[in-house]
């Protein structure tokens, strides 16, 4: 590696320990990397393995030559615990992870090794925002960067407010809401209870812990962040950047509408599994434009037997090819119908292990895509311009739901909300062929498209707001 300017930038960047965080997280480390900036990418131990495991062949953390580092640090769990397990893992990572981070801000762990000088700034999670502390004790500039929609971020910065209003009691519980909606400030347009994300987290004890925690770590973003970016763009949210909010907040997204090479040499995306590149593309080369069902629920999303059984009956009764990502952990054991199903598919469909999803979704032959609704993969999803069918699993997806279906009308529901118990392949089918058939969804879901490219290119306020940014925290 050649030597490093000693007066260049060195940003440090802490994602909070999920997918749908980390990915958001290294796309940002990559426009600091296009503008000369060194990064040191922070990561759980656990999930550094999985990200260094995940990149393409012959990849490695110097992310080929750019002044990138990615280090591990302990996450407080104990070897064999369940990661996916969001609130021990919130109850641990702290009081484990801050001295650790705080060497690294004081140039211990081989930075200068590597060539990458002192911390010069820091970026968080907002869901990590206990981390601003120790950066503004160092006097460094400091930025949280919220991976979700703005609207959602609006209403935790605001909930003191909607709490005060009796909309919502002490614990996050709706307590008084109008047509199933509320106000978050008396200019702005009502919105659905769905936007109360905590709400859509299990029972009534998670509920409330998830509550307190996204509160607390935006409340603390929101005051100690010298600036609260957000993986948006201001023409998806207009009600949250043109009226009245509890907050002001940055669009910065979204973070991938630049041109930049997602081929299968790429390094160092963020993912935690290695996906099949070659499966994907070459099964999607040989399908006819717009026929491919891309069928991925995110990381976490969790599905019965039945199920899962269900969908892959409907998508077998469908007669469309289709790409399905079933990765780790997305079922537990299948019934034999389900297998004997999977080897009927063959020829017409394909099953892999992971995805690379934003090229699935540049791919022609994607027709629509059937979707948990994560944030990441709304956006991705949105600037492509393919069609949505929503089957959210928890917190901010159904908000997001409410955003495709409702207010931007660019997919459809798989089931109504709050729906217990299985969706039949008969309903699946219909709602697929429904999707399909809708050209005013296609219409509306390619103008968003355009709407996205333009926010980060030529004079975009994306890009105007992220070019600005990345020269403040550069001084």
């Amino acid at each position: 590696m050649a030597a490093a300017d000693p007066m260049a930038p060195h940003a440090l960047l802490l994602p909070y320990p999920a997918q749908g965080h980390v990915i958001p997280l290294m796309e940002l480390a990559h426009r600091l990397l296009d503008r000369g900036f060194a990064v040191t990418f922070v990561n759980t131990e656990f999930n550094h393995r999985r990200v260094v495991g995940a990149a393409a062949a012959g990849a490695s953390s110097s992310a080929g030559g750019r002044r990138l580092r990615l280090v591990g640090v302990a996450d407080g769990m104990d070897d064999g615990e369940d990661r996916d397990n969001l609130l021990r893992l919130n109850a641990t990572m702290k009081e484990a992870m801050l001295p650790q981070l705080e060497a690294l801000l004081d140039g211990e762990g081989g930075a200068a090794g590597k060539g990458l000088g002192r911390v010069t700034c820091v970026v968080v999670d907002a869901g990590m925002s206990w981390a601003l502390d120790a950066a503004k004790r160092r006097g460094v500039p400091t930025a949280a960067l919220w991976p979700a929609s703005a609207a959602v971020l609006a209403v935790i910065l605001g909930a003191k407010n909607l709490i005060h209003d009796g909309v919502i009691d002490d614990d996050g519980a709706p307590v008084k809401l109008e047509n199933n909606s509320f106000r978050l400030a008396e200019s702005m347009a009502p919105m659905d209870a769905t936007f109360l994300s905590w709400n859509y987290m299990g029972n009534r004890d998670k509920k409330r812990m998830v509550f307190h925690y996204l509160t607390t770590s935006a409340w603390a973003a929101d005051a100690k962040a010298d600036v609260l970016l957000c993986n948006t763009f201001a023409d998806l949210e207009p009600d949250i950047f043109t009226q009245h909010s509890p907050a002001s907040i940055l669009p910065i997204g979204p973070l991938r509408t630049w041109q930049r090479s997602t081929t299968t040499s790429e390094a160092l995306a963020g993912h935690f599994w290695r996906a099949d590149d070659e499966d994907c593309l070459s099964f999607l080369d040989a399908q006819l434009r717009g026929s491919v069902v891309y069928v991925a629920f995110g990381s976490l999303a969790v599905m019965s037997p039945a199920q899962l059984q269900e969908l892959a009956v409907a998508l077998d009764a469908s007669g469309r090819p289709f790409l399905w990502v079933f990765r780790p952990g997305l079922a537990g054991k299948l019934p034999t119908a389900f297998t004997d199903l999977v080897a009927r598919h063959a020829g017409r469909g394909k099953f892999v292990r992971w995805a690379p999803q934003e090229i699935v979704l540049a791919h022609s032959a994607v027709g629509c895509f059937v979707t948990h609704c994560g944030w990441n993969s709304t956006l991705e999803g949105i600037r492509n311009g393919v069609p949505l069918l929503c089957w959210p699993y928890f917190t901010d997806q159904f908000a997001n739901q409410t955003y495709i279906c409702d207010i931007w009308r660019v997919g459809i529901r798989v089931a109504t909300v709050g729906r217990e118990g299985i969706v039949t392949k008969e309903e699946i089918t219909e709602r697929l062929e429904s999707l399909l058939g809708d050209g005013g969804v296609k219409e509306r879901v390619n103008k968003l498209k355009e709407l996205a490219e333009s926010s980060m290119s030529g004079e975009g306020q994306s890009l105007k707001n992220l070019n600005a940014f990345m020269e403040s925290i550069r001084k």
